[in-house]
This record gives C-alpha cells, sequence and structure tokens, in this order.
C-alpha cells in the first residue's frame, strides 16, 4: 500500500526545501499591497506557499515615493520578493481550477510549482494546461511536481539520493 502524505507533511517539506535553498518561507501568502482592500473590490490571490527574499526597508520607503504615479503594480509585493510559488492540489481537480493557479503563481511569482496527487491523470492535464497557458499568454514558468516525487527531489537537492 503507498503512503498518503498528509497535507501537513507536503507543506513541511516544501518549507524545509525552501529554507535550505536560503529562502525564507510563508503560507497563505496575499501581496502585501492589497492586504487592506476589501474583497468586495478587488480580486485578491493567496498563494498556499512562496519562497521569498525580504526588500531592505530603505528600498520599500524608497518606493513609497512613487506610489502617487500610479504605475506600481497592485499585484506586486513591495516587502517581498516573491521567487517562487506553490500551489497544493492534493485532489482531483477539474482543469479550469489548475488553469486558476497557473494564472495565480505565473502573475504573482517568478516561478511557480502545483504539487499535486497523480489522481485521474491530473499531472499530464495540468501539464498540458500550463504549455497551453504559455502558448496564450507568454511563459508562464509554471511546473508541475507529481506528490510522488517530491521525496526523490528533496534527495536530489540534498545528495541524499
Amino acid at each position: 500500500m503507498a503512503f498518503r502524505a498528509s497535507e501537513k507533511e507536503v507543506r513541511d517539506k516544501i518549507k524545509y526545501l525552501g529554507k535550505i535553498m536560503g529562502f525564507e518561507v510563508e503560507e497563505e501568502w496575499t501581496p502585501s499591497t492589497l492586504k487592506e482592500k476589501s474583497r468586495r473590490g478587488f480580486y485578491i490571490p493567496r498563494i498556499d506557499i512562496v519562497w521569498f527574499k525580504r526588500c531592505d526597508s530603505k528600498f520599500i520607503r524608497f518606493l513609497e515615493l512613487f506610489k502617487d504615479q500610479g504605475v506600481l503594480d497592485p499585484y506586486r509585493d513591495v516587502e517581498k520578493e516573491i521567487v517562487v510559488g506553490f500551489e497544493l492540489e492534493l485532489t482531483d481537480r477539474p482543469t479550469k481550477y489548475i488553469l486558476g493557479d497557473i494564472s495565480n503563481l505565473s502573475r504573482l511569482c517568478d516561478y511557480g510549482f502545483i504539487v499535486m496527487k497523480n489522481v485521474e491523470n491530473l499531472v499530464e492535464r495540468s501539464i498540458k494546461a500550463s504549455r497551453a497557458f504559455s502558448i496564450l499568454h507568454g511563459a508562464s514558468n509554471v511546473f508541475v511536481i507529481d506528490l510522488e516525487d517530491l521525496d526523490k527531489i528533496i534527495g536530489y537537492i540534498t545528495g541524499n539520493r
């Protein structure tokens, strides 16, 4: 019988990977620029886990000098450089939900990963969806990780194959 990872175990593994690669890690991340906005007037995305580099407070103050120009992307976090984002899909999901994950990850993170159980051919469907998104909207930089491969990836990165 195959081991069934709980969501907490999966989250802990992803957080561990981020930390050993030198990133700070946050769960349930929303851009700092949107935290005080009303959900009534804005779409406020939330990413399951992000790996980031914290911006220097002097840089944040520097940007504040120019916020009145109205060109700052409201979906860009000015306090953190979001390098990698993860969405966890541990049950079967319709492709339209996966496309939502791809859209959020590609818009808000330099690189995105969807970690999923390969239920109902979900991994292959998701890879196809990310390719299609890339063709239609430009490179998504969103990759798919089969949950079964997560321990192998950790072993590869840590040198414990």
